[in-house]
């Protein structure tokens, strides 16, 4: 049979129906085929076809007639799919984030979807130094010859358009920075902030130590979570920025731990 190509609109489509899965599973863990057809009035096989996709990616498991969550405990999606999840969210966050960047200030992007919302909100600034470890990251400040961009050396991680490893550590240990925003997979009152593996533990870690300032810069989905490699206790950052879908206990248990947060209002 031949099917006809799939247009952008119904690609942008079966994106957010993608997204909106995976934060209805989130939410109650579990959830059947004709549950999921009948929220987004499709057709039990493009739910099927969309649970099957996201299996393939490590994000829910499937079983007879639907779903269930799993722990993303050892596992990053695709930076692809990262970038539509919480869009909104992490444009909030990037709006809050950017707001505290002043004019002359050297700032440290790292590496993820939410610093990548930071650096296109940043792209029309002027007299900044920017580090960072993301090719996202530079390609959008490169253009603007107000912003000085310094790439961190090291090995590149394709799946997180992103330079990692033991050369990127001894890289950020000759500068110093005014600010870094940083990201993680978890961000928890006990566990700290948690990634999913050492080489970005190790990375994290050094940019940390290399800043007069951190900032976290985490999504709802986020907060509360924990992932493989600990990176620090909460109380290693100076200041925590997330939205208003973050569960209010665990920041006040944030708070509680030593780290102050701000909540952005996604629009």
């Amino acid at each position: 049979m031949t099917h006809a190509p799939m247009t952008h609109q119904n690609a942008m489509f079966a994106e957010e129906r993608h997204r909106a899965i995976l934060e209805r599973l989130r939410d109650s863990g579990k959830a059947t085929v004709e549950e999921l057809a009948s929220a987004f009035q499709v057709s039990a096989p493009t739910i099927r076809s969309d649970l099957a996709r996201l299996e393939q990616q490590g994000l829910l498991r499937r079983t007879h007639g639907g779903a269930l969550s799993v722990d993303g405990t050892l596992f990053e999606p695709p930076y692809d799919h990262r970038e539509v999840l919480l869009h909104r969210e992490k444009r909030a966050i990037a709006r809050m984030a950017a707001d505290a960047v002043k004019d002359d200030e050297t700032v440290l992007l790292d590496a993820g979807t939410t610093t990548c919302e930071i650096a296109r909100i940043l792209k029309d600034r002027r007299r900044l130094t920017v580090v960072t470890n993301s090719l996202a990251n530079a390609a959008i400040l490169m253009e603007n010859p107000g912003i000085e961009v310094i790439l961190v050396g090291g090995t590149m991680q394709a799946q997180r358009r992103a330079t990692l490893g033991p050369l990127a550590v001894r890289f950020l240990t000759s500068i110093h920075v005014d600010r870094a925003f940083l990201a993680f997979n978890g961000v928890h009152p006990d566990a700290g902030f948690t990634v999913v593996d050492f080489d970005a533990a190790e990375v994290k870690r050094q940019m940390m130590a290399r800043a007069a300032e951190v900032v976290v810069v985490a999504d709802s989905g986020k907060i509360g979570r924990s992932a493989f490699a600990v990176v620090a206790p909460v109380s290693a950052a100076h200041l925590l920025m997330t939205d208003d879908g973050a569960p209010a206990h665990v920041l006040a248990r944030i708070a509680e731990q030593g780290l102050p947060y701000r909540v952005a209002k996604a629009a």
